[in-house]
């Protein structure tokens, strides 16, 4: 009802606005400035900037945001996520909260789920702000050149920025990598306003985004773990749980392995490495399939986003299991990585002062939108009333009868001359319809991760007369479906969904493809009890019943198997929300040690001069000593510390008496440190040039030290998943053992800090300061 009081003011204010002349408009924005600092509070510049900006976005788009419209964009203002519909205009909806939060000063990011969204939104909508005086910058264009911190710069400062989520989020880390404050370009993290907010905020949380460096010593163990799990059998040798994500070795597996690898006991700590190498292996084979997992493409494995089939470009699975699966695909070994920092989107975007989101689909996922980011979602009414038919799901026992069910209905509609929109589960069930609509002589387009280039083009042709197109649900977002006005006349699109899809979410936006803004369409859905998500969820409840319909064509009759598949995605949907809770619950961890080692960077970064920073460096010289002597040391454990972390140079002889007190042997090695930081600032001869010397190494040292934490809590975290057997809690295991770990390498911080400083060497080529780290 407040939302409406808000859109009635506006309707009311928009005629003043109408009449005004485009100078009188554009005044406006100093005029909200000027009130914003002389106290006014944003709240109360809704109704007038509103009006404003629904006005500018006639004149300059020539689009006009409808009453709808405008009650979405007041949802999005006061923080929730706005439910609109398909073909509802969003983008245009966004153009309101994005201009007041600008007004204000704030940056005001506008976040699409990839580059080519960015840019379209960008161009489509960009001109508004400019010509209202809000600078506004394309975050997609960035990614297209070799990474330039000035442009960066630019980019963002600008007040309203339109940018995909993965651009946004590797802008992030790497600034955090920064080495000193002239290299940082990220503004303050004021407002967020997420497009599919939730494509980005739960199908795309569980995986971090990550910055990887220096490449891992190469284990040899792939190829050799790939060639004994192709010698055994499941069930005999392995099992895999019900849901297929575990796998493990039975006590016949692990005695075969013995014998195969010439090993006395497998399950030592010595043989860890190994064990580890033939679970990634099995999981390569066993858990992730080709087609809807991943694909091989230019003898390269390329991920597939599991919800849309889509590439994901420059993403790689971790802890060796990519390189298992190249094995697997006998494509060449790429190397392992280091992590150097890494981000969830779940944490990037709980960074932001305020975020707000749009979708078609959010209302089925509220509990958990508001449980975890405090969103509410506002559902808006279209424009013009829905008038697409949604037919009942059509439940077949076998794939077989399904795919004869789902060939006869695109041939029965393709005789009416409709468009077609089919959508698959995976490329490979995509590119098996292709085949069977080949077989039976009818031409059609096909739309997949393997053709992904061709996207643009092939959805522009989905709408016309006649039109088959064949999809993974990659098709479903983001793309605008044009529709020829004889294909309207004719009925309309035809979406028809073969498959039960492993949320609702992903179904309802694929059925949003047809119908939209008041257009006639149908969608249909077949599914049978061999689909995925039947068997890795439902598969005991319905197996009697399979077993005895299994020669059967005709569709499943049992209220209690047809209620199976609303089951199956029910549980489907529960377990990707605790896999998504269970994996925020790790990053708080991996945050919380992240935010120390952010506060140690922050410390160096704002030395302000040489004699601060060497101070800050024999700090941690004497932190380093003191860990080192909190035992007495003999006279050749001393000499190997020195050695390793102070000069290479020194010689034995001149070594004091292991009888020397520990204070004293203190004092003899901060001697050496000192007269080796002599000679390093005598050597550079700059005093501006060695105080930069002395925080790059210092921040190397922290940046290596984090990368192997990240390592160990990445590998910690697949230890503890195992523990849940002997009814402990996974997380608080990763909490304690996290938690061991970061105090150790606590201590190796300033033994590094120690070791760049001292045995770094330089080397200044054309007034450049080369550094080569021990």
């Amino acid at each position: 009802m407040r939302y409406h009081k808000i859109l009635k003011k506006i309707n009311e204010l928009y005629k003043e606005m109408a009449g005004k002349t485009d100078l009188e408009l554009q005044k406006y924005t100093s005029v909200f400035k000027e009130k914003i600092k002389k106290g006014v509070r944003e709240e109360e510049l809704l109704v007038e900037a509103f009006a404003v900006m629904r006005e500018a976005d006639r004149r300059v788009l020539q689009l006009f945001p409808t009453d709808e419209q405008i009650l979405g964009a007041i949802a999005i203002y006061y923080g929730n996520i706005a439910e609109v519909k398909t073909g509802e205009g969003k983008s245009l909806i966004a153009t309101l909260p994005l201009y007041l939060k600008a007004l204000h000063g704030q940056t005001a990011f506008l976040v699409t789920t990839n580059n080519y969204l960015a840019h379209r939104d960008y161009e489509r909508i960009g001109n508004v702000y400019r010509w209202l005086g809000i600078s506004v910058a394309d975050g997609s264009q960035s990614n297209e050149e070799e990474f330039d911190i000035e442009q960066k710069k630019i980019m963002y400062s600008a007040s309203v920025i339109y940018i995909s989520n993965s651009t946004l989020a590797f802008d992030f880390l790497i600034n955090g990598l920064a080495e000193s404050s002239s290299e940082r370009y990220m503004p303050q993290l004021d407002f967020a306003l997420l497009d599919e907010v939730d494509e980005i905020l739960l199908d795309g949380a569980q995986m971090p985004l990550i910055i990887s460096g220096a490449p891992k010593i190469q284990s040899n163990y792939f190829e050799v773990s790939n060639s004994f799990v192709e010698l055994l059998i499941q069930g005999k040798d392995f099992e895999i749980d019900e849901e297929r994500q575990n796998v493990w070795l039975t006590p016949k597996g692990i005695e075969y392995a013995k014998q195969y690898f010439s090993v006395n006991n497998l399950l030592d700590q010595a043989y860890f490495t190994l064990y580890q190498h033939i679970i990634i292996a099995l999981k390569a084979h066993y858990i992730l399939k080709k087609g809807k997992n991943y694909l091989v493409e230019e003898g390269k494995v390329k991920l597939l986003d599991h919800k849309n089939g889509r590439i994901l470009e420059g993403s790689n699975l971790q802890s060796g299991l990519h390189q298992a699966l190249e094995a697997k695909e006998q494509v060449e070994i790429t190397q392992e990585t280091q992590i150097i920092s890494s981000i969830t989107y779940q944490n990037l975007f709980r960074k932001f002062s305020s975020l707000a989101g749009m979708s078609g689909t959010a209302k089925v996922a509220e509990s958990e939108f508001i449980n975890t980011y405090n969103l509410p979602v506002k559902k808006i009414r279209t424009h013009k009333k829905s008038i697409r038919i949604d037919h009942k799901p059509k439940q077949y026992v076998t794939f077989k009868a399904k795919i004869e069910a789902v060939l006869k209905k695109i041939i029965d509609l393709h005789s009416t001359g409709r468009p077609l929109l089919i959508i698959a589960g995976s490329v490979d069930a995509s590119e098996l319809l292709s085949m069977h609509l080949l077989d039976k002589g009818i031409p059609h387009n096909v739309l997949n991760a393997k053709n992904s280039s061709k996207e643009a083009k092939i959805i522009k042709e989905a709408g016309r007369v006649g039109a088959i197109t064949v999809a993974t649900a990659m098709a479903g977002r983001g793309t605008d479906i044009k529709m020829e006005h004889e294909a309207i006349e004719r009925g309309g699109l035809v979406v028809i969904i073969t498959e039960r899809m492993l949320n609702k979410r992903i179904e309802l936006q694929a059925k949003g493809r047809a119908g939209r803004q008041g257009e006639p369409g149908e969608t249909y859905v077949f599914e049978s009890l061999e689909d995925d998500i039947i068997k890795l969820f439902v598969q005991e409840k319905v197996q009697k019943y399979y077993d005895k319909h299994l020669l059967s064509s005709s569709e499943v009759r049992s209220r209690k198997i047809r209620k199976s598949f609303y089951q199956a995605q029910k549980i489907a949907e529960e377990k990707a929300e605790n896999e998504r809770i269970k994996a925020l619950q790790f990053d708080e961890v991996f945050l919380l040690q992240k935010r120390m080692i952010d506060k140690s960077r922050e410390e160096i970064i704002r030395l302000s001069n040489i004699n601060e920073a060497i101070v800050f460096f024999e700090t941690h010289a004497r932190i380093a000593l003191d860990n080192f002597f909190f035992k007495r040391k003999s006279a050749n454990e001393l000499q190997r510390f020195i050695l390793d972390y102070v000069d290479y140079n020194f010689k034995k002889n001149t070594l004091e008496s292991e009888k020397e007190e520990i204070i004293s042997q203190v004092n003899y090695v901060l001697n050496l440190v000192k007269n080796s930081l002599y000679h390093k600032r005598k050597q550079i001869n700059d005093d501006e040039t060695f105080f930069h010397y002395l925080q790059i190494t210092m921040l190397k040292a922290l940046d290596t030290i984090w990368s192997e934490q990240v390592d160990a809590l990445n590998q910690l975290r697949v230890v503890v998943e195992s523990r849940t057997t002997a009814q402990k809690k996974a997380i608080f295991e990763f909490e304690t053992e996290a938690q061991r770990s970061y105090k150790l390498r606590q201590k190796e911080v300033s033994k590094l800090i120690l070791k760049n400083v001292t045995l770094s060497t330089i080397e200044i080529k054309k007034e450049e300061l080369i550094i080569t780290f021990p």
